[in-house]
């Protein structure tokens, strides 16, 4: 007698398995207006500047390879990051200074091969390993294509995106990240984190709060991991 082939549920095409990759792609290529210098060199902490925070980071984490887009003062800020090695890959984006969606566009190019993405900021060092590796859990567990870090109704990077979404985030422009994306799909993913954690690095008083943090007593640990959930975002 014959078996049935088994049923397929929901999502289980997207499940990740050991065997396939995820790539971050770290977004440092802004020309930091706001901050008054160019805030990737900044120093964050005793292990050196946000951009050298940030791929610590990602280094301790799942992800299998690291794809760090650079832009203004791209010499210098990859001169941070020292040899690059099979993971760690470094490229430049030269229409920088036409936003944030051309930076992602060349971050999902560098990438593509991989199974999913995870997008991270260069500028919010309150962010750690293990908010990664929970994102990339979340997706394992649940098939969605789309994770978000979320605190409330503020929806932020870190975020992954399964391959089957490349096409949508090749086809950003201006400047803009990846929220159109997150919107056109209501049920993405939430790893709902203590707001503070996401912090977002755009002015002197902002790194100042963020080596506060660093360096008190909780050493940086702002985070509450809460109960995944899905919904839509508000919208901007």
């Amino acid at each position: 007698m014959e078996r049935a082939p088994p049923v397929k549920r929901r999502g289980d095409s997207l499940r990740k398995s050991k065997a396939n990759r995820i790539s971050a792609v770290l977004l440092a290529a802004g020309t930091s207006s706001r901050f008054g210098g160019t805030k990737q060199l900044a120093r964050i902490d005793p292990r050196g500047s946000l951009i050298e925070r940030a791929v610590a980071t990602l280094k301790s984490s799942r992800v299998d390879h690291i794809v760090v887009v650079v832009g203004n003062r791209s010499e210098e800020v990859s001169a941070k990051l020292g040899r690059q090695d099979r993971r760690l890959r470094v490229v430049v984006n030269p229409a920088f200074k036409t936003g944030l969606s051309s930076s992602l566009r060349v971050g999902v190019k560098a990438a593509e091969k991989s199974d999913a993405i995870v997008i991270v900021l260069a500028d919010q060092p309150l962010v750690d390993s293990q908010l990664i590796d929970d994102i990339i859990e979340r997706h394992e567990k649940t098939g969605n294509p789309i994770v978000v870090s979320a605190s409330g109704e503020l929806v932020s990077p870190p975020a992954l995106f399964h391959r089957s979404v490349y096409d949508e985030l090749q086809g950003l422009e201006g400047d803009v990240g990846a929220r159109p994306v997150i919107l056109s799909h209501p049920g993405f993913e939430r790893v709902e984190v203590d707001r503070g954690t996401l912090l977002d690095v755009d002015t002197k008083s902002d790194i100042q709060r963020a080596r506060s943090i660093i360096s008190g007593p909780g050493k940086g640990t702002t985070k509450v991991r809460g109960a995944g959930r899905r919904g839509r975002a508000p919208p901007s």
